[in-house]
C-alpha cells in the first residue's frame, strides 16, 4: 500500500497523464519483476472487488440508456461481430509469432476493460502474466495516445462555422 500511495503521489506531482493510475502500476510492476515485492491478492478481496465492479456497472443503467441501446442494437451487433473477427485474426497472428496458446492470445488482444479480462484470465487456463502485460500495455497506449487522437478526430470531423 505504501508503494502505491507514494507512486500515486509522485505521478500526480510530476503531472504524468493519468499519473495516479500509471505510476503505481509501473512501479509495482517493476518491483515485482525485480523480485523486491511480491503482489498477492487474497480471494476474498478479488470476490469483493468483482461484486463492487458488477454493481457499479449495473446501477448505471437507466430507462433512457436502455431505449438508446435498443435503437442502436443492429449497428452494435454488426460492430461486435467485426471486432471479434478482427481480434481473432490479430490473436491468431500473435499466437503464431510468439508461440502462446490461442486463448491467451485472444485475451491479450481482446478489447474492453482490463478488469473484465483479468476476471476471465484468472478463471481460465491461460498465461496470465502474458495476458495482463499486453492488456496493461494497451491501457498505457490508450491513455497516452487516446486524448490527442480524439482531439485530432474532433477537429477533422467538427462542422466548420462560416
Amino acid at each position: 500500500l505504501a508503494v502505491l500511495a507514494v507512486s500515486a503521489f509522485i505521478g500526480v506531482y510530476l503531472r504524468v497523464p493519468a499519473g495516479a493510475l500509471l505510476a503505481p502500476v509501473l512501479s509495482a510492476s517493476a518491483l515485482q519483476l525485480g523480485g523486491w515485492l511480491h503482489i498477492e491478492l487474497p480471494q476474498w478481496l478479488l470476490a469483493a472487488t468483482y461484486a463492487a465492479l458488477g454493481w457499479s456497472i449495473g446501477l448505471q443503467f437507466t430507462r433512457q440508456a436502455l431505449r438508446y441501446a435498443l435503437r442502436a442494437l443492429p449497428l452494435m451487433l454488426a460492430s461486435i461481430v467485426a471486432l471479434i473477427l478482427i481480434c481473432g485474426g490479430l490473436s491468431w497472428l500473435l499466437a503464431q509469432a510468439v508461440g502462446v496458446d490461442m486463448l491467451s492470445a485472444y485475451l491479450a488482444m481482446s478489447p474492453g476493460g482490463m478488469d473484465t479480462v483479468a476476471i476471465i484470465a484468472t478463471s481460465s487456463p491461460v498465461n496470465i502474466p502474458f495476458v495482463m502485460t499486453l492488456q496493461a500495455a494497451r491501457l498505457i497506449i490508450v491513455i497516452i495516445f487516446g486524448p490527442p487522437l480524439a482531439r485530432f478526430v474532433a477537429e477533422k470531423t467538427a462542422p466548420r462555422l462560416r
